[in-house]
């Protein structure tokens, strides 16, 4: 860290303050400005650690810093832009500070140290009470998930590879996000030219003209939504100060190029290492007439990535969802568990698409694994209903129950059939499905490998399906702790609305008043062999054992839905169809439909001002 001057940053502070204490006298605020020292922190340096004295508050000016809890890993708590404020809690208090901040690039601070607050705050009560209530707020985020994306504002674009061409990538990549802000899109050239001197883009820090271009890159930030920064296709000045600059680095590949990274990638993997980087994702490129995506896993396996997503050269629509998820407003869609109903979901895309509603990331639990995969690979409502009428109309496939009532092997065949040797970064949208880690009594979260055997573990119904083994660990039906994960995808900080469909109602399986609590299978049995006899009606053991293991996640999603406030939630009638009813798929697929379309088109509408 070191301190910079003062008089250029002067005017920053003051509408900075200006915005976080509106209601506070002028002259006040005045005080602030002449206290504050002034302090730049590189990004991955750190600005203080948990533990350290709470001896000082900053202010925002440009930049980004998160806020972490590093006591077990690093949890992410918040991250701070320009605009904001962090340390006033240890001043406040006059204990050491509670979380380490870090800068994720390169960022300018005021500092105010404690004798200066504590003179402010003796003085102005009122300073007080509006710090208390960010405090609050700032409180009330950490107990949910962290929206970092949403605040990106600068993004780096790196070309990766052995020497792609990105200079087609970045105009389209501004377009799509100017559709959420004013977004300006710098690379060397357009910054020569802007300032009126060749070469002012790759000056060094001691060059005369070097604050001059700091300061400038800076106002841009400020007037704009989003400033994409393109680097250039080699190691340069300019490259390293775009990266320097970022929130987030996207590194593009041709996907039919070779996956091994470029010079640049390895000089920046090399800074990276041993220190904290910025947010980075990885964009594919294909071809027009690409089919589907192979061979992700090869440019996955040499760098290390946040996401990745697949893009082709002539699609619009590619695009535009790119440009949602880098602007944090993607929309994602989960699907709950719930045996047969699931197919419910298939008239719910249905409606999705009639809608005009983008779907940008989905995912999803048991049935609603399996959906989501069709989802995920771009078919059509009619196609995914047709191929679910064909593969998964039949659970026949019993066995001695040692283990389970079900051997596997045709569910198994029927879901390589439906998607292949398909791995699930290979998809065309991002796509996660959950299980439960019965060796660790844990949530599993499945984003990459083969899909179906990700699928075959979501879907794994203790006591009907045999548990799946990935690595040393037993997997079963992730509705065991999560039915609904509306906080998996709620937690993405592309994400900014989260669509969910439950299938799975609180209230079932009514008992006749007269059953007892002891019943004999074989009088059972005798029962519906004997036409003229008496038939008591009890649900199978099938039907047990799959509402016994829904009951706890779907207590537990009611919720979480509230908390978590699914943009949109739908809770789809459909309690008075068997769990088991494999064969009416046509049938549910409609209730799911007709139940859910006016619901989706009226939100739809009123997130568009229509």
């Amino acid at each position: 860290m070191n301190e910079v001057q003062p008089t250029r940053w002067r005017a920053e502070l003051a509408a900075h303050l200006a915005g976080l204490f509106e209601d506070v006298d002028p002259a006040v605020r005045a005080e602030l400005e002449v206290d504050a020292e002034w302090t730049r922190v590189g990004g991955g340096e750190t600005l203080f650690r948990r533990g350290d004295p709470g001896d000082s508050a900053y202010v925002v000016i440009s930049g980004r810093l998160r806020v972490v809890d590093d006591r077990r890993g690093e949890r992410m708590l918040n991250e701070v832009g320009a605009g904001e404020t962090l340390g006033e809690m240890a001043l406040l208090s006059g204990e050491p500070r509670s979380a380490t901040v870090y800068a994720v690039r390169d960022s300018l601070l005021a500092k105010i140290d404690a004798e200066a607050f504590n003179r402010l705050v003796e003085r102005h009560p009122r300073v007080l009470r509006r710090i208390a209530g960010l405090l609050v707020e700032r409180l009330r985020r950490y107990g949910l998930p962290v929206p970092s994306a949403s605040a990106v504002k600068t993004i780096a674009i790196v070309a990766a590879g052995v020497g792609p061409d990105s200079a087609g990538f970045a105009p389209r990549l501004a377009d799509a996000l100017a559709a959420h802000g004013a977004t300006r899109h710098l690379d060397a050239r357009r910054v020569d030219q802007a300032l009126a001197r060749d070469g002012i883009a790759c000056c060094a820090e001691g060059d005369p003209d070097h604050l001059r271009l700091v300061r400038w890159l800076n106002e841009q930030e400020s007037a704009q939504r989003f400033v994409l920064y393109e680097t250039d296709p080699h190691p340069s000045a300019w490259s390293d100060r775009a990266v320097r600059q970022a929130d987030h680095v996207l590194f593009v590949a041709d996907a039919s190029a070779s996956p091994q990274p470029g010079e640049l990638e390895q000089r920046l993997a090399a800074r990276w290492s041993g220190a904290r980087a910025p947010r980075r994702s990885l964009v594919l490129v294909h071809p027009a007439d690409t089919g589907r995506p192979r061979g992700t896993a090869a440019f996955l396996a040499p760098r290390k990535i946040d996401n990745h997503y697949h893009v082709r050269a002539d699609s619009a629509a590619d695009f535009a969802r790119l440009g949602r998820l880098l602007a944090g407003v993607g929309v994602g869609l989960v699907l709950g568990g719930g045996g047969a109903r699931g197919f419910a979901h298939l008239g719910v895309l249905r409606a999705l698409v009639e809608a005009g509603v983008p779907i940008d990331w989905v995912g999803g639990t048991s049935i609603g694994a399996i959906i989501a995969a069709l989802a995920a690979q771009g078919l059509p409502a009619d196609a995914s209903q047709a191929l679910c009428r064909e593969c998964f109309t039949a659970l026949r496939d019993p066995t001695f129950p040692f283990i389970s009532l079900l051997a596997g092997r045709r569910i198994r065949a029927q879901l390589e059939r439906a998607f292949g040797a398909v791995e699930i970064e290979d998809l065309p949208l991002p796509y996660l499905c959950v299980s439960t880690n019965l060796s660790r009594a844990a949530q599993a979260v499945h984003e990459r490998g083969p899909l179906v055997r990700a699928i075959r573990a979501s879907i794994s119904l203790p006591g009907i399906l045999p548990p799946v083994s990935l690595g040393a660990d037993l997997h079963v039906d992730g509705a065991l702790v999560n039915n609904l994960p509306i906080d998996v995808m709620a937690a993405k900080p592309e994400i900014g609305a989260v669509i969910a469909v439950d299938v799975s109602p609180e209230v079932e399986m009514r008992a006749p008043a007269d059953l007892a609590s002891e019943l004999s299978g074989w009088h059972l049995l005798w029962q519906r062999l004997n036409p003229r006899g008496s038939r008591l009606e009890v649900p199978g053991i099938m039907n047990l054992l799959t509402r016994s293991a829904l009951v706890a996640s779907i207590h537990s999603a009611r919720e979480r839905h509230a908390a978590e406030a699914a943009s949109l939630y739908l809770l789809v009638p459909v309690a008075d169809l068997r769990l088991l009813a494999f064969e009416r798929v046509d049938e549910i697929a409609r209730r799911g439909y007709e139940s859910t379309r006016g619901a989706i088109r009226a939100w739809w509408e009123s997130r568009n001002g229509a």
